[in-house]
């Protein structure tokens, strides 16, 4: 090497050594990889707050695994301020820290659809809330809100009463196309209503029905099928793609354990838990059961194999891992008619905690339980805007 060029090589590491102990690194250089592990050993409030460490990363990837995490409560509460704006506020708990205020404003009269306004569904970040008697038009309305963004996405109205029996929609991490499932049963027939958000209408679609009143209980989404369960036990499934309705499943066992009168699968809950749909009964005798999907037919399950059940308008199934390891088999219960509260499904009781404790607190308060979108927000736009 030249006395010139050692010299330039000597200039560029002295230049560089310079700049680093002014700035320090730059960390826009790191490796896609190694980015990958921090941001995977991250929980969700570090994850949102990732680019205050470095502009140039972007929101945490969705392809970056998810350490396991218990599902927020959130606190929705408004009112009126004065004869024109409505002021209100709303709290999101992390069981695992603490309660955050993310929003606590005034808004119009345009959003007096907050008044009244009752959780129907939550998934990735978002809620679905119905809103009968909607100022004067007396029409039932619905909405979504994400407290993450603090944003409000309008559907289209639906009309006079009877519109729907149950509500979900499906939104998961790997695209923000979100689509509104509505179902009603009545007089024979299975009345479906469709939406996505942006849309101007609701595609509707009907089906034989059963010839007596049986009323849908509650709806759960997976895998591109939405499945709903009805008072006498019957599970039907709605595939999204072919349009086409069935029932998967004419008797369930729960309906012979009690009268009709008070069956105990008049209230109960579907979950979705990994692979699995579950199904938890509303008895005393707290029975949980799971979709053989091979032979099309309930089976009973005897532990919750160290999982934890959030049971709300949306149902979430846990794995007790980690800080989570104390609430092993415990079904906690928020916003439903489910009685006791907290109850133990398994071989082993959860161990006294703060985190027990919060949890506890959050569904005698009836808390609306709030999936954390681990591999980004979607915003309203994305929602709106996807295809």
């Amino acid at each position: 090497m030249t006395t010139t060029g050692t010299r330039n090589f000597k200039e560029k590491r002295i230049s560089k050594r310079w700049r680093l102990s002014r700035h320090g690194p730059n960390w826009s250089d790191l490796p896609l990889d190694i980015l990958e592990r921090i941001i995977g050993r991250l929980r969700w409030v570090d994850r949102s707050r990732i680019q205050a460490v470095c502009k140039a990363w972007s929101v945490p990837n969705t392809c970056i695994p998810a350490i396991g995490e218990l599902p927020w409560a959130m606190k929705f509460c408004w009112r009126y301020a004065s004869l024109y704006l409505i002021q209100g506020e709303c709290r999101l708990l992390d069981p695992l820290s603490r309660e955050y205020l993310v929003e606590e404003r005034s808004r119009g009269l345009e959003y007096l659809l907050f008044l009244d306004a009752r959780p129907c569904a939550s998934l990735y970040g978002w809620v679905l809330f119905k809103v009968y008697g909607f100022i004067e038009e007396k029409k039932e309305s619905l909405f979504l809100y994400s407290p993450l963004t603090t944003e409000v996405i309008r559907l289209p109205y639906l009309g006079g009463p009877p519109t729907f029996q149950v509500a979900t929609f499906a939104l998961n991490a790997t695209s923000p196309k979100c689509t509104i499932f509505l179902l009603w049963s009545e007089n024979g027939k299975i009345c479906i209503k469709l939406c996505s958000a942006g849309d101007c209408s609701w595609k509707t679609f009907e089906f034989d029905g059963f010839d007596r009143f049986n009323r849908a209980n509650d709806a759960a989404y997976t895998n591109g099928v939405f499945y709903c369960v009805f008072r006498e036990g019957q599970l039907g499934a709605f595939n999204v793609e072919l349009k086409g309705w069935t029932i998967l499943v004419d008797h369930c066992p729960l309906v012979d354990h009690c009268p009709l009168s008070r069956s105990s699968v008049h209230y109960a809950k579907l979950i979705v838990s990994g692979a699995d749909l579950q199904l938890l009964s509303d008895s005393s005798s707290l029975e949980l059961l799971k979709l053989d999907f091979a032979k099309m037919d309930w089976v009973y399950e005897n532990d919750l194999n160290n999982r934890v059940l959030f049971i709300g308008c949306t149902s979430f199934s846990v794995p007790a891992v980690g800080e989570a390891n104390v609430l092993a088999n415990t079904i906690f219960a928020s916003g439903t008619l489910m009685h006791p509260k907290v109850r133990f499904y398994g071989s082993t009781s959860p161990r006294q905690s703060r985190l027990y404790r919060k949890c506890v607190e959050a569904a005698k308060c009836d808390r609306i339980w709030i999936e954390l979108p681990l591999g980004g927000i979607w915003r309203a736009d994305d929602l709106i805007h996807a295809v």
